[in-house]
């Protein structure tokens, strides 16, 4: 792997060198009030599912046209192969269309939460998604059901081999599919299933006007969710104050709206749960994956080891910074203020480029270079869009990516890090059929997490100046805790909800504050003055509405660390190892998909490694940074 260490300001001048023809790059706008003012090639082509909405309406008719062909083979499973193979196959198709239907619409309407039209079209593309599933909702039940010898007949087939892990995931989890008719009743409820996190989504982006405060220059500028790590890196600590008191007032103030929508989730888990004739929640979520709980419980309580880590990184903050309160928005400040740079999206993506050529190969970069050239990307933030990033798509079209850009080195790493996700889904969706190319949550995170801290590294090695190094080793180290340690605390916080209400506790506002309070003070110490409107922060959170989501952030993060390790220790098989991990999907359970990269997470020192890293960058910038005082 070949690395040059030039310094990170050469490397910015070659970027601004190649850019400098597009004013647009040299005068970059981070807010938009009218999306269609932002330029076309800093905007996501939805036509690459459907070129117009006529080719929308035309996939959801034949998706209606199906669920009858499909609701007719009930009870048929156990009659011949040919039956199955033919029932497989066109779930699958329908699969596939249904995917394209419903993303098309719920891309469209990220992008404007206010367009009253997208909403109606997602509403659709959830009806006609919860009558599919009550349609086939005999397909799991009808299999587990089946003798045992009959499934391995019917593995014989040549056509159905290729559905053997699916079959085999189906049968493992066979003391929880309940009967035909209990499925359909679950199947039937998934649009009130789905109202809690609609709600949310309405709520935050549509209907709340959100403040408007004075920015360092003097200027109003709007506090809005997706723009929250922009104000809070701000070096002026008056404009960090206001937005986050501006910020978190508004949760506060609508703090029993948002208590309610997340208890209708909960509870819809803790009936789920239930249902399915699980001890929790989050039994039944792990379940799922084929995870132990002994890995989530590794995790939890190695943290809670190494809490005074946490505790020394507050102090080493508040002494920096040179507070004498310390409060929740200054953790996100940089304590390296001399090296802040700004990136234009241009910029970043030139790094991006050649960090990933340089340390993947030209196979991954080819896919990011596609990407970019087919407009899969949604760069900037705009009135009504949602906040925050991911990576979303079908099989039958791309893996678009969702960014609202403010500029920050955190924005570079988050678009490497979504990016990671896309590649991921393209090289599973390229290697995999269908069936087999969807790869679980705990998967997820994996591929990203290493290429974000294969980045840090990259950038590392590139700078000889001091401050630059600090910049870096500062930013990395906003990247183990907010993606390992905040995660992990996120999901303590999601698991004290689900128990409360497994133990018929109500969800309130003062309840869910109280268990956010606390973890705040457990995590981060005495040093933190907690202000009465950061009890309401949970409700900024949206991955609380994909249920025991968070976690997986700071095992994939863990297991990312570990597959960097190899890259970082010359490995020659690295590269290949990880690229035929991204490339299996969900062709195999994900623990043995992560062991393929080299990492077991069985072991607990994959999880410690972390803390320890932790530590060690710790070490260093309280070193370099106390040195002077």
């Amino acid at each position: 792997m070949k690395r040059n260490r030039t310094s990170l300001t050469i490397v910015v001048l070659v970027v601004l060198a190649a850019f400098a023809a597009s004013s647009f790059a040299a005068e970059e706008k981070l807010f938009y009030e009218n999306r269609e003012n932002i330029p076309e090639q800093y905007r996501w082509n939805l036509d690459l599912i459907f070129p117009d909405i006529d080719a929308w309406e035309a996939a959801y008719a034949e998706v209606e046209s199906k669920i009858p062909e499909l609701a007719a083979y009930k009870g048929r499973l156990g009659e011949s192969a040919d039956v199955m193979v033919a029932v497989t196959e066109l779930l699958n198709e329908t699969m596939k269309t249904i995917e394209d239907v419903y993303v098309y619409a719920g891309q469209w309407q990220r992008t404007d939460t206010r367009d009253a039209e997208a909403n109606t079209y997602v509403g659709r593309a959830q009806s006609l998604y919860a009558r599919f599933g009550q349609a086939v909702a005999y397909f799991e039940p009808e299999i587990v059901q089946l003798p045992g010898e009959t499934i391995a007949k019917y593995l014989e087939d040549p056509r159905l081999e290729t559905y053997s892990h699916m079959l085999d995931n189906m049968l493992r989890t066979k003391a929880h599919t309940r009967s035909q008719e209990v499925e359909e009743v679950i199947a039937g409820s998934a649009l009130l299933q789905g109202s809690p996190q609609q709600t949310y989504g309405f709520l935050t982006s549509a209907d709340i006007e959100w403040p408007t405060i004075k920015d360092e220059n003097d200027e109003d500028k709007k506090v809005i969710p997706g723009l929250f790590y922009t104000f809070m890196s701000s070096q002026d600590r008056r404009v960090r104050r206001d937005a986050a008191l501006a910020l978190f007032g508004t949760y506060e103030k609508y703090g029993n709206t948002y208590s309610g929508t997340y208890n209708g989730l909960v509870q819809k888990d803790v009936w789920m749960a239930k249902t399915r004739k699980y001890a929790s929640t989050l039994d039944m979520e792990l379940d799922q994956t084929n995870v132990p709980t002994s890995v989530v419980e590794t995790l939890v309580s190695t943290v809670h080891d190494n809490l005074d880590a946490v505790h020394q990184y507050i102090e080493l903050r508040k002494e920096v910074l040179g507070l004498e309160e310390f409060h929740i928005y200054d953790l996100y400040v940089s304590m390296v203020p001399a090296a802040e740079t700004t990136y234009t999206f241009d910029e970043a993506w030139a790094m991006a480029m050649e960090f990933w050529r340089e340390t993947f190969g030209e196979e991954y970069a080819a896919v990011a270079e596609r990407g970019r050239k087919e407009r899969w990307i949604d760069v900037y933030p705009s009135e009504g869009k949602r906040g925050g990033a991911f990576s979303w798509g079908t099989y039958n079209s791309v893996p678009y990516l969702f960014l609202n850009w403010g500029g920050t080195l955190e924005d570079v790493s988050t678009l490497v890090h979504e990016m990671g996700h896309s590649i991921h889904s393209y090289l599973a969706n390229t290697n995999q059929p269908y069936h087999d190319a969807g790869y679980s949550l705990f998967v997820a995170e994996v591929g990203s997490v290493a290429s974000e801290s294969l980045f840090f590294e990259w950038l590392l090695e590139r700078t000889t100046d001091p401050t630059e190094r600090l910049a870096l080793l500062n930013q990395r180290m906003n990247s183990i805790v907010g993606t390992f340690l905040r995660q992990i605390f996120f999901h303590e916080f999601e698991h004290a909800a689900h128990v409360m209400a497994e133990e018929g506790k109500p969800l309130t506002k003062e309840s869910l504050g109280k268990a956010w309070g606390d973890l705040w003070l457990d995590y981060y110490g005495d040093q933190v003055t907690l202000d009465d409107e950061f009890k309401g922060g949970w409700a900024r959170i949206p991955h609380f509405y994909r249920t025991y989501y968070v976690w997986v952030y700071a095992t994939s993060f863990a297991a990312g660390e570990a597959i960097a390790g190899r890259f970082r220790a010359g490995d020659e098989t690295a590269v290949s190892d990880y690229l035929e991990t991204l490339k299996l999907g969900g062709s195999v359970y994900p623990m043995e998909a992560i062991k393929r990269a080299g990492v077991d997470m069985n072991d607990p020192d994959v999880i410690r490694a972390v803390m320890d890293r932790f530590r060690s960058i710790l070490g260093e910038m309280g070193k370099i940074l106390l040195e002077d005082k």
